[in-house]
């Protein structure tokens, strides 16, 4: 965009029975509405924070607003458009006169106000190799970046530990605490495939309400 922001749009891959992705006429829609101009007092309530993804954005001259939260990751924010996400840089937020911990404070706090309203009914259960796989998907977009927010899991995936994978944006992947680590990795990889904008974070320890990253890459776990 003109003034430094930038849109991210994907549309999605198809997922299979039950995992669904934005279609091009509501990301359009969504574009079309878009005011480029707006306020922080209109922008506050709308601000997410947007975890890193492996591809770099094609245009790194952008100065991104980032702050590293808990548990240990590197985010960015973005003003939520639906299906589409424009960026927040660092000369936005002068323009706003807002400084990042205020930025991460309202993010954070939009966050679990979204993640309030996902319950246990955006869970897909099922079975890989006899091992019990649970799929989240909110719709929302905030399914991974609920590692951010590791109190409001337990409305989603109940109190039980468990080990968890972020491969997308909106879907986060729960496995038996006890899972092989190789299963896991080989997973992560099956999903992470699926998406040329996905995510590649490892893997994460959830259990009494906090989370805990852990490599599930061999390299990196002998290092």
């Amino acid at each position: 965009m003109a003034d430094g922001r930038r849109i991210e749009v994907f549309e999605g891959p198809r997922l299979g029975d039950g995992v669904g992705s934005a279609d091009l006429e509501s990301v359009l829609a969504a574009l079309e509405s878009f005011d480029p101009d707006m306020s922080w007092k209109r922008a506050r309530s709308r601000v997410l924070p947007m975890l890193p993804r492996v591809r770099p954005l094609p245009t790194p001259e952008l100065e991104l607003a980032r702050a590293m939260l808990p548990p240990g990751i590197l985010v960015g924010f973005g003003i939520d458009i639906g299906p589409a996400i424009t960026f927040v840089t660092m000369p936005l937020l002068e323009r706003w006169r807002v400084d990042p911990a205020a930025l991460a404070a309202a993010a954070l706090a939009n966050l679990r106000d979204t993640a309030g309203h996902c319950g246990a009914e955006t869970v897909l259960h099922d079975h890989i190799a006899d091992i019990p796989v649970s799929v989240v998907q909110t719709g929302h977009g905030v399914a991974a970046s609920m590692l951010l927010v590791p109190e409001c899991l337990e409305r989603v995936l109940g109190p039980a530990d468990r080990f968890l994978l972020a491969p997308m944006r909106d879907i986060l992947i729960a496995l038996p605490p006890d899972v092989d680590r190789d299963f896991a990795a080989w997973l992560a990889d099956e999903w992470e495939a699926l998406d040329p904008n996905h995510l590649h974070l490892g893997g994460f320890r959830y259990g009494r309400g906090t989370v805990a990253p852990e490599s599930i890459e061999e390299a990196l776990a002998r290092a």
